[in-house]
């Protein structure tokens, strides 16, 4: 799957002065990436160091000790569910509430809908994360596999992620959406 492009995305940031109460949105949306930010590099550290074969469990489990690589393959597929599972929530949330409220502003209409077409691309890579992390606890061999998914995935969100922290902050402060 091609990486998102980021010179196709429609443009419209900087058109207007927020407030300071109306760039809260935009903060909130912020904290929420910066979130799945903090998840995804804790599963992309957990199956590097499952492909590399020192599997600390710690970066999974958030503690010291190491459990077997079979275990430690089961966890690392447990946070793979577990990220997807966040963000398919979070995605359809925006694209339920706030992309049909943002595209009631002609001038955002476009960005908006930029933006759900891009949480199809997120959601194949998801598919594929999830696939390949349940793949990897009966045949370890695919690790590779995960490991180049999870680098496939995390390069996409974090281009989403900032490309909609820019554009959707006006929008959001605009029509006073909390987040």
């Amino acid at each position: 799957m091609p990486p998102i492009d980021d010179s196709t995305r429609p443009r419209v940031a900087g058109s207007v002065d927020l407030t300071p109460r109306q760039q809260l949105a935009g903060d909130h949306l912020r904290m929420i990436h910066d979130h799945f930010r903090q998840q995804l590099a804790q599963l992309t550290t957990a199956v590097t160091e499952l492909r590399d074969g020192s599997g600390d469990v710690g970066v999974v489990r958030e503690s010291l000790h190491r459990l077997a690589p079979e275990l430690t393959a089961q966890q690392v597929s447990g946070l793979c569910q577990q990220v997807c599972r966040f963000l398919t929530m979070h995605h359809t949330i925006e694209d339920q509430s706030m992309f049909p409220a943002v595209a009631t502003l002609e001038a955002y209409a476009p960005v908006a809908a930029r933006l759900a077409e891009e949480h199809l691309d997120i959601h194949a890579h998801l598919e594929r994360v999830d696939d390949l992390a349940l793949a990897v606890r009966t045949d370890p061999s695919r690790v590779d596999e995960l490991v180049t998914a999870v680098a496939d995935l995390r390069e996409d969100l974090e281009s989403h992620f900032a490309y909609e922290e820019v554009e959707m902050t006006e929008p959001l402060g605009l029509l006073g959406l909390g987040i």
